[in-house]
């Protein structure tokens, strides 16, 4: 039974596990000292609670065909708060060392490549000393993921099963296909973004509609709109920085040979939050570890 599987955790509890100099509950938005992270953020303990906590459910909005698919909060038990007919797709939020990153703003795209497959990624791990911590943050994700491998009623992978890696690889696609719904939006691009303006080229066909957020924790010191998060450049994050990161889930179907239902279901990043920078925080530099999706097909 998938219940008696189940490798929940106490992820609202999970970032009290960290060493002390690693826990920022100021910059998660957490009232008080002791308290939990917001439980919308968090994958429940249990596998009932999962039942009652997030739903798969088809975007009546999809374009793409092979992504209509989201995993959505149930409302207003989750979300009592949210506006009444807005589809809340679930984002966890995670925290580990950065073991390597591209977080440009054009991400792996080069000039003459297809913008269709350029991403932007982190691959998250526990550092030299904290696998353990970490692992109880994949553990939690990949039950999501199972979750909803088990809600479309496909095979559950052996490199979901049984993932013993420490790592966690998360990205993000960094074009959109221009159409008929989405051709008047602008480029969420900034000065400075594409220096070399190669995205002009591309404008009608790909463009950037959605950038990663990118904010870093300033100790003390607590800006206009009453948080201790600034916005900052992608380029600020680095190997070795200790960073919270919401995550959510990229469900991807195909239908392969006699009608197979196929699904992948990614990692997707939705911010960054820079919490420690590594040289603050007597991270040793080591050799470099080279992650990637076995799965990742954008």
């Amino acid at each position: 039974m998938p219940a008696s599987n189940f490798e929940g955790s106490d992820h609202n509890w999970l970032l009290y596990k960290w060493p002390a100099e690693l826990r920022f509950p100021d910059a998660l938005d957490i009232p008080g000292p002791n308290e939990p992270l917001e439980t919308f953020h968090c994958v429940p303990r249990t596998y009932a609670a999962l039942l009652d906590w997030a739903y798969v459910a088809k975007n009546p909005g999809a374009r793409d065909h092979t992504r209509e698919l989201l995993l959505l909060y149930k409302q207003p038990r989750i979300l009592p708060n949210s506006p009444r007919g807005i589809l809340c797709p679930v984002g966890v939020r995670v925290q580990g060392f950065v073991e390597r990153c591209n977080l440009k703003p054009l991400g792996s795209w080069e000039s003459g490549k297809s913008p269709q497959s350029a991403i932007q990624h982190v691959v998250l791990g526990g550092g030299k000393d904290n696998a353990h911590v970490f692992r109880e943050y994949k553990n939690s994700v990949n039950e999501v993921i199972k979750y909803i491998l088990r809600t479309l009623d496909v095979p559950i992978p052996a490199s979901v099963e049984r993932d013993d890696r420490d790592l966690m690889f998360i990205a993000r696609r960094v074009f959109t296909k221009v159409n008929s719904v989405n051709r008047r939006l602008p480029s969420a691009l900034e000065p400075g973004d594409d220096p070399m303006d190669l995205c002009k080229g591309i404008d009608n066909e790909w463009r950037v509609l959605k950038k990663v957020k990118t904010r870093m924790y300033m100790a003390g010191d607590m800006d206009p709109d009453g948080s201790y998060n600034v916005p900052c450049a992608s380029m600020m994050i680095a190997e070795g920085d200790f960073v919270d990161v919401c995550v959510s889930f990229d469900i991807v179907t195909r239908r392969v040979r006699h009608n197979e239902l196929t699904v992948k279901v990614h990692l997707n990043i939705e911010h960054v939050l820079l919490l420690a920078p590594g040289v603050d925080i007597g991270v040793v530099e080591e050799e470099a570890v080279i992650l990637q999706d076995p799965g990742l097909s954008f």
